[in-house]
């Protein structure tokens, strides 16, 4: 009879540890999902609230595939530089999610896909609207400046990469000024120098790139507030749509 108290006991540790190990393991095959960066990252909108995002999209598809375990956008932040992002990191920023506390760098380590969109405030920091046109007439001026901003991106994603093992994916920009007829030629060969020279670091660091800049370009109507550069809803939505062309 104790042999088969003992036998019972047996198996039912088994199947406890089992089924622990199967939930385990199916939690572990979804992704953990952790944007960063400034107000595109956020999901600011043209009329100066914050709603859906490129990252609420991507984090809808996976969801809708099975495939989400953890997301939150709370690390990115409208008005963030580089500076910003990486300070998050040496800081090791805290958020609250559910009264639970939840600290950048174990989110890191944790995930398994992290999206980037910063340095677009590095650009324009101390700039006013009427300053862009004036600026824009020193073109190389403009170039080096953003050969300083790429280099400072460079040492972010080298930092970033020291925690997150998995999968990076770092946008670019596009003309966020495309009514300033006068520029527009102009403004578009900054953003593009720029996107080149992310486009370059993250084939050097092995971290994929997302090119938004003609996407973005052709679709006259995501950018509608002519007072503001954020894109409208439909505008993240093209965004997510490129990157959950490099997920699948």
């Amino acid at each position: 009879m104790k042999k088969h108290i003992k036998l019972i006991v047996f198996i039912i540790s088994l199947l406890i540890v089992f089924f622990t190990y199967s939930i385990f393991i199916n939690q572990n095959s979804k992704i953990t999902y952790i944007p960063l960066g400034d107000s595109i990252a956020e999901g600011y909108t043209p009329y100066h609230d914050v709603d859906y995002g490129y990252p609420d999209f991507v984090a809808d598809y996976l969801k809708k595939n099975d495939n989400l375990y953890f997301y939150t956008k709370k690390y990115a932040k409208s008005g963030y530089t580089i500076d910003d992002v990486k300070r998050d990191i040496d800081n090791n920023k805290e958020i609250q999610i559910d009264n639970k506390k939840y600290y950048l760098k174990q989110m890191l380590r944790e995930s398994d896909l992290v999206t980037l969109t910063v340095g677009a405030n590095d650009f324009i920091k101390g700039m006013s609207m009427d300053d862009i046109p004036v600026k824009l007439l020193d073109i190389k001026s403009v170039k080096k400046n953003a050969d300083i901003i790429a280099n400072n991106f460079k040492e972010l994603l080298i930092l970033i990469k020291q925690y997150a093992k998995n999968q990076i994916i770092v946008t670019g920009y596009y003309n966020p000024l495309p009514r300033l007829v006068l520029y527009k030629d102009t403004i578009d060969e900054v953003i593009k120098y720029y996107d080149n020279l992310i486009e370059n670091i993250c084939e050097e660091l092995n971290v994929v790139y997302v090119d938004i800049f003609d996407e973005i370009e052709k679709e006259s109507d995501v950018l509608p507030n002519p007072l503001d550069i954020h894109p409208s809803k439909k505008g993240y939505e093209i965004i997510s749509k490129k990157i959950i062309e490099k997920i699948e």
